[in-house]
């Protein structure tokens, strides 16, 4: 069993890879659309505003288990060890 405590400020760090997570998508949908298919740039406007409000909302939960997995890369989780009354009783 683990212990999963965080301190406060701890999934800022989610937040910060869904804000980038949509605006690199956003870039490269704009760029698509403005090289590749020549759209007008109104259109693609449009469509960039309305990715802008769905997209974070759909990678939410995929941000918050990016952010989770690096984290246990990095430090993984500490070992939970119950606390019974009989080590208490060994300490003295």
């Amino acid at each position: 069993m683990a212990l999963f405590k965080r301190e406060d400020g701890f999934f800022v760090g989610a937040i910060l890879a869904n804000v980038v997570t949509t605006e690199f998508a956003i870039l490269l949908v704009c760029m698509f659309c403005l090289l590749v298919l020549g759209a007008n740039y109104d259109g693609v406007l449009v469509i960039l505003f309305i990715m802008a409000l769905v997209f974070p909302i759909a990678f939410y939960h995929h941000s918050w288990s990016l952010w989770l997995g690096f984290d246990f890369i990095v430090e993984s989780l500490p070992k939970y060890t119950p606390f019974s009354r009989y080590e208490s009783e060994k300490e003295r």
